[in-house]
């Protein structure tokens, strides 16, 4: 079994990097952000819908057409004559243009802009939010990748080791039960592998969803990259600021309420009945022939004052306002709640000596040299085996968690404060 277990880790290995070989893409944290920008289709899509948005901004500001209507006598009794309509004949014309009173116009034109700067809004939110995925993932495949590779050098280690004892022990050199405790060891630590391996590839195809790609991501980062990931002297007071002047989300609350108030005042003003101005000539059926009139017309706000619509309208306000503040304290909490945890991990990443992984690395390899030499006993190999790596994954999750706890304080924020 760990024979075939071996030869799948080869086989995966040889996979990947043949894949890498043949259709990697390899990018830094800002390749990636700039190939986002450019192929992300979510993104392109809705940048059209801000293009439409602003075609409504110009529909709102056309007058409406006029309307033209006429007349044509189809039968003339007294000349018992059909479509009588020439120069004795009779045929009425009328035009009439409706006007819009008490700034209805214009009321209509501001929900319009209103609308399009929500959807500018939106566009910014969107993007805030898949920028976090990305970069989430980005982190995840490439901190996955490298405890992946430590597990399998490990795995290759405890197989030679295991078949060098399965030697000795059919040999009755060394009891069983030796054998059995690093196959458990081993088992164990394919395990870890294997679900480290699943988090490797859905994050893979996470990125590779963003980018619009189906070539396999493979992440660097390099110095000046990590170094931009500093923790300045920032109040929490002063984060809350610069939160509430920038996340989109919020000005989106603040642009649906902005839209409310417009609209409450243009339902008011829909009780203003518009205008209907006009002008019509009839040939020969009125009192003259060639008669011309100015007409005038309008809606008389008996019934239907639009009573129902303004109440909707004023009670609408009152909800959006109400969420507008949620939507406030929501944002503040995020910043609080992401700037200490930020701390809290930045606290812990101090801890760790700088120098613990390569010395760990160096003691590991002595370790697995003494043991092959029976220097060291089986209990003490496999504890320090099993804790090197247990240490191996929580450094590599402590990194990638620290740089996560960065991106979530700008994803709170809605400003990069770490680039």
């Amino acid at each position: 079994m760990i024979k075939k277990n071996l030869v799948l880790v080869c086989l995966l290995c040889i996979c990947l990097l043949g894949l890498q070989a043949q259709d990697t893409l390899t990018l830094s944290s800002r390749q990636t952000d700039s190939l986002f920008l450019k192929n992300n289709l979510l993104l392109v899509a809705q940048q059209y819908k801000m293009e439409a948005s602003q075609g409504l901004v110009k529909q709102a500001k056309l007058w409406d057409n006029p309307t033209v209507n006429t007349e044509w006598n189809l039968y003339n009794p007294a000349k018992s004559k059909y479509f009588d309509v020439g120069k004795n004949g009779e045929k009425i014309i009328a035009v009439e243009q409706l006007i819009s009173i008490a700034g209805k116009r214009n009321k209509r034109i501001a929900i319009a802009k209103a609308n399009a700067k929500f959807t500018e809004f939106e566009f910014y939110d969107l993007m805030r939010t898949l920028k976090f995925e990305l970069r989430d993932n980005f982190q995840t495949v490439f901190f996955n990748s490298i405890t992946i590779g430590k597990y399998n050098d490990q795995l290759l280690i405890l197989d030679t080791i295991i078949q060098a004892l399965s030697f000795q022990n059919k040999k009755g050199n060394i009891p069983l039960k030796e054998v059995l405790r690093l196959k458990a060891v081993y088992h164990q630590l394919y395990t870890d592998r294997s679900e480290l391996m699943f988090e490797y590839l859905d994050a893979e195809k996470n990125l590779q969803t963003l980018l619009q790609t189906s070539k396999f991501i493979k992440p660097v980062f390099n110095g000046n990259e990590l170094a931009k990931y500093t923790l300045r002297n920032l109040s929490s007071d002063t984060l809350i600021k610069l939160s509430l002047d920038n996340r989109p989300d919020l000005k989106m609350a603040q642009s649906m309420l902005d839209q409310s108030l417009i609209n409450y005042s243009l339902q008011k003003r829909l009780n203003a009945p518009d205008l209907r101005l006009g002008g019509i000539y009839d040939q020969s059926g009125s009192y003259v022939n060639n008669y011309t009139g100015l007409t005038l017309g309008l809606d008389l706000p008996v019934w239907n004052q639009n009573q129902g619509n303004i109440k909707y309208a004023r009670a609408t306000i009152k909800q959006l306002d109400l969420m507008a503040q949620n939507k406030s304290y929501q944002v503040q909490n995020e910043v609080i709640a992401s700037y200490y945890k930020l701390k809290d991990v930045e606290n812990q990443f101090r801890q760790v000596d700088i120098d613990f992984a390569a010395d760990f690395e160096l003691i590991n390899n002595g370790f697995v040299s003494n043991f092959r030499r029976r220097n060291i006993s089986m209990l003490e190999f496999v504890d320090f085996f099993e804790a090197y790596n247990a240490s191996l994954l929580q450094l590599n999750k402590l990194n990638e968690k620290r740089i996560h706890s960065y991106e979530e304080l700008n994803y709170t924020i809605g400003e990069e404060l770490f680039k």
